[in-house]
């Protein structure tokens, strides 16, 4: 039969790449157990042989594992038996051991008496073999191993420690060979106690009869557990799993002798480690296998045990830490909450941290944006304040600046409107003599009163759009001829400019289309464009330079542009981002509110308007319209 080691069984197998002696295929170790098989003391071994030989990666090991019950059948014929099932089973070289490792001492025994037969020369490595029996048969070179000591003698020390005032102990002994066995060294390692307390020996007895028994024991009495492995009546027992009913019904804490007991009701005593001796066998087994000589892998012979206790036991029967022998152990604690999460609570302690002082910095953030935020409100509500003061401030400074504008444009004002009233009188005239001549002059009279109407409403709307210009910035837009309102415009400014010295040139472009304007506003863009011309040139002393010149030309569909040109001073580079923006003037008495009213005009047309330098000097300011066709 074979199982999986890892789950305490019959076979292991660990892969390396590379084997590190020059054996084939893996190495074959044989555990060869003294009890049966299913007993927890042969699981803890092999826990601790698979662990051990897992230590040692690069060796690839297999782990056979035999429990022949040797403890139970010591007759004559069943050795010949096992012996002949054995020759079989290990005949071939491929199923031949390289490594044995018996456990406890019947094993040891029946290969020093059996071995060279069946396993001749192979390296064995002991565990569990009693100390006495080893120091007493002459080992062969090939055989090491741990020996083990039951220290029933240490163990009562112990108690009697812990429990100085106890009267009397309970001895808890199977039958059968290993109870006699355990009885005859309880005996001989007892007997300097004997005077000190009282000894009751609990033998062989029945479940039953000893939980009963247990429950009845006096007070100031411990408890020492041998092992049950067999009762009177011939009926197995496994200990783990009837010292949890003894613990239970007991009146008094129960000593052992081996951990693997710990968890199963006892309270501790002078213990053998049998995991750990499983270890410590299988890294003697490795050094072997990689290579060394038995004989130099000397026998270790525990001469003490640890004294180990169980947290709960101790807690159970209300057992302070302090009564404890310096260098005592304590195993299976119940961990507190602290012990048990530390690392867990550390981390979530060290993340709320975190969170928190995240959100404390995001309020103090919070607390700083919202007076930020109020700041800049405050200062937003200022400057719309301001800019509604600006705007108010601008348009009144604009009506000023178009007023006056319009005493430079009078003539063209005065014209405007004497013509309609010239015509009106003349018209008014004839209506006169025709009705003092008599007859029917209805017709007539008609005719010349729709003509006095009409110059009228001209006379009426030029008023209109001059009173629209001074007080707001409405336009009404009509389609013009802008070459037209050019020729006006020139004739009007003419002589100031002889007046100054200066003289305009006018280049109209053919095929103009007519433009959507307000013909008098678009005047008073030319006006002030042509007087800051006049204005810019004054200082040039050569008559030369003393020219601006108009142009006109379509640049597509949708604009038609105008460009008004002098050989003046020119603007300067940073004067040139700001000349269009209110109130801003290079001029010394200057309001600064001509050319921000002409792109006022030019954008409520739906043009733009833009200055670039002159490349003969002075500057260049253009314009666009929208042409009727667009």
């Amino acid at each position: 039969m074979r199982k999986v080691l890892p789950t305490f069984g019959l076979l292991l197998l660990l892969a390396s790449a590379v084997p590190a002696s020059a054996q084939d295929g893996p190495h074959r170790v044989l555990v060869l157990h003294s009890f049966r098989g299913n007993l927890p003391v042969n699981a803890d071994w092999e826990k601790g042989i698979a662990r051990g030989f897992t230590s040692a990666s690069e060796l690839q090991v297999e782990i056979d594992v035999e429990a022949p019950d040797l403890s139970r059948i010591q007759d004559a014929d069943y050795a010949s038996n096992l012996l002949d099932v054995y020759r079989r089973k290990y005949q071939h070289r491929d199923s031949k051991p390289h490594l044995i490792i018996p456990t406890y001492t019947l094993a040891l025994n029946f290969l020093l008496d059996h071995g060279e037969d069946l396993f001749p020369g192979v390296p064995i490595v002991f565990l569990g073999a009693d100390a006495r029996y080893v120091a007493a048969r002459k080992l062969a070179p090939h055989v090491t191993g741990i020996t083990s000591r039951p220290d029933i003698g240490g163990t009562l020390k112990l108690a009697l420690h812990v429990h100085p005032d106890a009267q009397r102990v309970a001895v808890i002994v199977g039958s059968g060979g290993i109870g006699r066995l355990f009885k005859r060294d309880a005996r001989q390692q007892l007997q300097p106690h004997e005077g000190r307390v009282e000894f009751v020996w609990l033998e062989g007895l029945p479940l039953d009869e000893l939980t009963d028994a247990v429950k009845k024991l006096p007070s100031r009495t411990v408890i020492l557990y041998l092992v049950a492995l067999e009762d009177r009546t011939g009926k197995r027992l496994v200990p783990v799993s009837h010292l949890p009913e003894l613990s239970a019904a007991a009146n008094a804490p129960i000593y052992g002798l081996w951990d693997t007991l710990l968890a199963s009701g006892i309270i501790g005593g002078s213990l053998v480690t049998l995991e750990e001796d499983g270890f410590q066998a299988a890294q003697m087994g490795v050094r072997i296998l990689k290579g060394e000589a038995p004989a130099a892998v000397p026998i270790i012979d525990k001469a003490e045990n640890s004294a180990i206790f169980h947290a709960k036991e101790l807690a159970r029967w209300d057992i302070d830490a302090s009564r404890l022998p310096a260098g005592s152990r304590i195993l299976h604690r119940e961990l507190s909450l602290w012990d048990r999460y530390r690392t867990e609570v550390i981390i979530a302690l060290l993340v709320i941290g975190l969170q928190g002082l995240l959100i404390l910095a995001l309020l103090l953030n919070r607390a700083r944006l919202k007076r930020t935020q109020a700041a800049l409100q405050a200062e937003q509500d200022r400057r719309t304040l301001a800019e509604i003061d600006s705007r108010k401030s601008g348009i009144r400074l604009a009506r000023f600046s178009r007023q006056r504008s319009l005493g430079t444009m009078a003539t063209t004002v005065a014209h405007e409107i004497s013509q309609p009233l010239i015509s009106i009188q003349n018209y008014a005239q004839a209506a006169r003599r025709r009705v003092q001549g008599g007859g029917d002059q209805a017709p007539k009279l008609d005719e010349l009163l729709g003509k006095i109407e009409h110059q009228a409403g001209r006379a009426g709307d030029t008023i209109q759009r001059i009173r629209a210009l001074v007080s707001t910035d409405s336009a009404v837009l009509r389609p013009v001829s802008l070459n037209s309102l050019l020729e006006q415009v020139m004739q009007m400014m003419r002589p100031d400019f002889e007046t100054r010295n200066c003289v305009i040139q006018f280049s109209p472009a053919a095929d103009l289309p007519e433009v959507l304007a307000d013909e008098l506003q678009i005047q008073l863009v030319i006006v002030n464009l042509l007087q800051n011309a006049v204005q810019s040139m004054e200082a040039a002393k050569d008559q030369a330079e003393r020219v601006a010149s108009i142009e006109t030309r379509q640049v597509n569909d949708q604009e038609v542009q105008i460009g008004v040109a002098d050989r003046g001073s020119g603007i300067s580079t940073n004067a040139a981002k700001e000349i269009f923006e209110p109130l801003y003037s290079e001029k010394s008495g200057g309001m600064g509110m001509g050319l921000a009213v002409c792109r006022a005009i030019i954008e409520a047309h739906g043009g733009r308007i833009w200055y670039t330098p002159n490349p003969s000097g002075g500057a260049i300011f253009r314009f666009t319209l929208r042409p009727t066709t667009a």
